[in-house]
């Protein structure tokens, strides 16, 4: 069977949903969260359930979820990566007759896996560290007005993301030709596959948000950076530049308050969704399907997208 995609902003419940359909399908979940690749970030990434040993796999609920807990806090991952690796997936699921939901709020993975990405240049070694040097010699600031001026959308776009600002302008380096420019070249679509999204009323979704930050920091967030830096991972590694640990960071640095610490995960989870939002409804094969308090149950949105399915 195709593969279904079930998209969505944060806290919409697309792992509820995607587990209920794999109950449904015979199915196996296949993340698309650029957070959720990171082992021991547990908490921060909202992750559900436990690495399986025996399964090579995080299972929540009994089903299976692939490419998370995948690398280490210090280590990249690509959208093309993801793309390369979904497929090595679903062709193994498909052997043995189940289903492949792909689930998450990555846009980028998404589409690198439906529609296919530009073969960017590979990332250079020399190019790469002259940039990180220069991003903790000058800070982002600097970086960000270097790639504002050669290539002004993907400054736009990654104001605050250390790690693709570095790559936009690595590419640029390497090529004279804008990230973004890159991006626009896309290959023909190669995958047949089915979309489906997750669609809350946004003050409703700010609410869950707002409440989900109060859960994680009751849970043990603060503890789980501590536990990382003390593991050696440094304060800029990229599973660290994640939406709530660069606030806690400031917090452990002594630089914010944990109020405020707290406030900056609600708030840049909230900028998350809506920037989420705006990639997705630029996609017009995505089948919305309307949720709200307090009838979200992801039995009855599973039941509808096996109906959608024909199935």
């Amino acid at each position: 069977m195709f593969p279904i995609i079930i998209a969505g902003p944060t806290a919409s419940g697309k792992t509820a949903v995607s587990r209920a359909l794999a109950q449904r399908l015979n199915g196996e979940i296949i993340s698309a969260d650029s957070r959720q690749v990171y082992k021991y970030l547990d908490i921060g990434t909202n992750k559900e359930g436990a690495w399986d040993p025996g399964k090579g796999c995080r299972v929540t609920g009994g089903i299976c979820q692939h490419l998370t807990d995948i690398i280490e806090p210090s280590e990249t991952f690509s959208a093309g990566e993801f793309a390369r690796r979904a497929r090595e997936i679903i062709a193994l699921l498909s052997e043995r007759g189940r289903t492949s939901i792909i689930t998450g709020g990555t846009g980028l993975y998404i589409k690198a896996f439906v529609d296919g990405l530009s073969p960017l240049p590979a990332s250079d070694p020399a190019v790469r560290s002259a940039l990180i040097s220069e991003l903790k010699t000058h800070g982002l600031e600097y970086l960000y007005n270097q790639l504002a001026a050669v290539d002004p959308e993907a400054a736009q776009k990654n104001k605050s993301n250390p790690q693709r600002i570095t790559r936009a302008l690595e590419v640029y380096r390497l090529t004279g030709i804008p990230i973004s420019q890159w991006h626009r070249n896309v290959a023909p679509r190669r995958e047949n596959c089915r979309q489906f999204g997750i669609l809350w009323p946004r003050g409703e979704l700010n609410e869950i948000i707002a409440e989900r930050s109060k859960t994680m920091f009751a849970s043990g967030m603060i503890e789980e950076t501590k536990n990382a830096l003390a593991r050696g991972y440094a304060k800029d590694a990229p599973g660290l530049q994640g939406i709530g640990y660069r606030s806690i960071i400031r917090f452990l640095d002594g630089t914010a308050t944990r109020e405020e610490a707290q406030t900056g995960l609600s708030l840049d989870t909230r900028h998350y969704a809506k920037r989420q939002m705006t990639w997705f409804k630029k996609d017009t094969r995505i089948r919305w399907i309307e949720t709200a308090k307090p009838q979200f149950d992801p039995d009855i949105i599973a039941d509808k997208i096996v109906k959608e399915l024909g199935i």
